[in-house]
């Protein structure tokens, strides 16, 4: 009586080890195949992979990966992503994607939500296209009345001798994180109008302009200020910013910025410009080389009394420091905000004038971060 519930027991057993066998012990190929699952395939050595990438991208549905080995890079040519997929690369060093200036003047363009890219090293083949753009429906100069663009993460790649390195317009819960972008004949970084959105551990170096820059495009002389967003609760840290014309820079209008813990380093003009910027938190950063550690300056009119609003503490300047540190900057008022005359005088008008400011960091960091 009891050999039939033994028995039972041991087919059981057997149809689960029958089911678990194939998978487990199955090897697949490294570089093979048109597709598993939700993958597409660019390069390597499957017979039926696809030869360009856009041809992937092109086939791909939303949440699809489309994975590109590095085989056949470098890759010729331009890339637009309008669908919620992944693009990885094999490897950052040797996947290549070379770009064009034609149709658009980038490279790599994503114009979807829920997007990422990552494992590339995009450069020119000619001209000066940016590198990588996330935008949908930009027509300059309209950067407020197009779509808002969520979840896209641009990660882990190279970029280098771009116009720019990345620009983003009306990016929300953006990423920008571990990428190293270099020699860009513009901005390394460049966000207008994005909010939520985190740039981190990214080096930015050798950039003709800004290294980072997250402009809100306020404008003491346009009336509808109050209807347009701002950009706000954006967070820049734990980047290395070295050797650009101007390291950080918020311009026109941010709200509720976090720098912290970056290295700003041996830039030629200023480390950090901020300008029209409000409830800024700058802690915790190294000021190291360069020509003019920070700079602030705030349009004063009656309406945005909150460009005031900024902190400076617990940075390291260069060297230790027992007393506070100050940062020089220049107030403008401006009592009559929507007369856009006098503007040429530098110092004096009937409609601004000038007054030169200091702020402090009152707990300056007697040894530089570990960052």
């Amino acid at each position: 009586m009891m050999k039939k519930p033994i028995m039972c027991i041991l087919f059981c057993m057997l149809m689960i080890v029958c089911t678990i066998v194939p998978v487990s012990g199955t090897t697949i190929s490294e570089k093979a195949s048109l597709t598993r699952g939700n993958t597409l395939y660019v390069g390597g050595l499957g017979p039926n992979n696809y030869t360009k990438i856009q041809d992937a991208i092109n086939d791909a549905t939303n949440s699809d990966t489309v994975f590109v080995y590095d085989d056949s890079s470098p890759y010729y040519e331009n890339i637009n992503i309008e669908k919620s997929i992944s693009l990885i690369g094999e490897n950052k060093e040797t996947t290549v994607i070379l770009g064009d200036e034609s149709p658009d003047w980038v490279i790599v363009n994503i114009s979807a939500g829920d997007v990422s890219i990552s494992g590339f090293t995009i450069q020119p083949n000619t001209g000066l296209p940016d590198g990588i753009q996330v935008a949908k429906g930009y027509t300059y100069p309209d950067y407020w009345n197009i779509v808002v663009l969520q979840n896209v993460s641009v990660y882990n790649n190279i970029i280098k001798k771009t116009g720019r390195g990345i620009l983003g317009i009306r990016l929300n819960h953006g990423n920008i994180s571990g990428n190293t972008i270099e020699d860009c004949k513009s901005e390394g970084i460049l966000l207008f109008i994005s909010s939520n959105t985190t740039i981190t551990n990214n080096i930015v170096s050798q950039c003709s302009y800004r290294g980072i820059e997250i402009d809100g495009l306020w404008n003491q002389y346009r009336i509808k200020n109050h209807r347009n967003p701002v950009p706000e609760n954006n967070i820049i840290s734990q980047n290395t910013v070295r050797a650009n014309r101007w390291g950080i820079e918020l311009n026109s209008g941010p709200v509720n910025t976090k720098i912290t813990n970056n290295n700003i380093l041996d830039n030629y003009e200023i480390g950090i410009q901020i300008i029209d910027a409000s409830k800024t938190e700058i802690t915790r950063n190294n000021f190291m080389g360069n020509t003019q550690n920070a700079y602030f300056m705030v349009v004063c009119v009656l309406r945005y009394p909150r460009f005031l609003l900024n902190s400076w503490d617990s940075n390291y300047w260069g060297e230790p420091k027992k007393l506070p540190v100050p940062i020089t900057g220049s107030l403008w008022f401006m009592p009559f905000p929507r007369i856009p005359i006098g503007i040429s005088f530098p110092h004096f008008s009937l409609t601004q004038w000038e007054l030169r400011w200091t702020v402090f960091d009152k707990h300056p960091a007697q040894e530089p971060y570990d960052i």
